[in-house]
């Protein structure tokens, strides 16, 4: 039994030489760092004096707070799939492509619904509110498939059933 006891200790003197030398290496590199940040200060200051502003980019880092995702703008995500495609889309497809929660997606949707940019036709499909030029006598105009028309300067959905203009 001796013998595994010789070989555990010398494992652990092995590890014990391994940290060792690792903390060496991690004083070194410190070292190392000091010096470099001596030498930046130096030539930061040899080019004050020369009258040359350092660049932004060569600025140490801030060391704030880790940095946050920025938010996407789903709506805004959503008008432009939506204004791309040119077809009208279901929720899993809009889902699919934004990229994003499909609850969410959904609760966005009826939002931009209520304030009048989307609408929803019976087959539970989404389109985008396109605004055209109103006729000069301020009635209904419809587009070529129907799904957008302006009745004295508000957007509005008319089907493609009830897409007849309007006679004064």
């Amino acid at each position: 039994m001796l013998p595994k006891m010789e070989k555990a200790a010398a494992y652990l003197q092995e590890l014990e030489a391994d940290r060792l030398a690792a903390i060496a290496v991690s004083e070194e590199k410190a070292e190392e760092a000091k010096l470099i940040k001596a030498r930046q200060e130096g030539f930061r200051q040899a080019m004050e004096m020369l009258g040359v502003k350092s660049s932004p980019g060569v600025a140490e880092p801030e060391h704030s707070r880790p940095s946050r995702r920025k938010r996407r703008n789903i709506p805004g995500l959503i008008l432009t799939e939506l204004s791309f495609s040119g077809n009208a889309m279901t929720t899993n497809q809009i889902v699919a492509a934004i990229d994003y929660l499909p609850e969410r997606t959904e609760r966005a949707l009826k939002g931009m619904e209520r304030s009048g940019h989307i609408v929803r036709d019976r087959n539970g499909r989404w389109a985008a509110v396109i605004a055209t030029a109103a006729q000069a006598n301020g009635h209904a105009v419809a587009t070529d498939n129907g799904q957008s028309t302006i009745s004295n300067g508000r957007a509005g959905y008319v089907s493609p059933q009830s897409a007849t203009p309007q006679r004064p």
